[in-house]
């Protein structure tokens, strides 16, 4: 029994020890693997988030109930100098459900609004909310349409699979 207290309480020590360093260093997320903390040169929010263009995705960081940040990367577009966060429910196969299931990070969103954005190293605090404004949906997913042609799930007939939220300052 002493043995397996040994063993037990040594894992959870190398675990926080982990998630000291975690949180000091960061952990950002490489393309399809999701990452924890963002790291980065803290920035104020932006009022004009047309700068973002010339990246192809952006790092989000979310707080999921289990208190540890969650952060993956996502295709955005900008539209009227807003950002907007592309969510894309695929083929059911690969991403079932509607939001905010089916997806870790928005069921975090939609919990908790608070979201780290990062582009290149600057990282930026604010707070998503889903776009419900069918005049704002159409003029966002228009837009999307036009600056996202190589993007696999670009098609007008897949509308009712894409969401997008809004991101405004804290």
């Amino acid at each position: 029994m002493k043995t397996m207290l040994k063993v037990v309480g040594a894992i959870v020590v190398c675990a926080v020890l982990a998630l000291v360093v975690l949180s000091i260093t960061g952990l950002d997320p490489n393309q399809r693997r999701a990452g924890l903390w963002l790291k980065g040169d803290g920035q104020s929010f932006p009022a004009d988030w047309t700068f973002a263009d010339k990246y192809r995705t952006i790092k989000v960081e979310t707080h999921p109930w289990y208190l540890i940040p969650h952060s993956v990367n996502i295709s955005f577009v900008t539209a009227q100098s807003k950002l907007y966060l592309h969510v894309d429910y695929g083929p059911p196969i690969y991403a079932p459900g509607t939001f905010p299931s089916g997806k870790s990070w928005t069921a975090a969103v939609a919990r908790n609004p608070k979201v780290r954005l990062k582009l290149g190293s600057q990282v930026f605090d604010g707070k998503a909310f889903l776009v419900a404004d069918s005049a704002e949906y159409d003029s966002v997913f228009d837009v999307y349409l036009q600056t996202r042609p190589r993007d696999p799930y670009n098609d007008p007939s897949r509308r009712a699979n894409v969401y997008f939220l809004r991101v405004v300052p804290e």
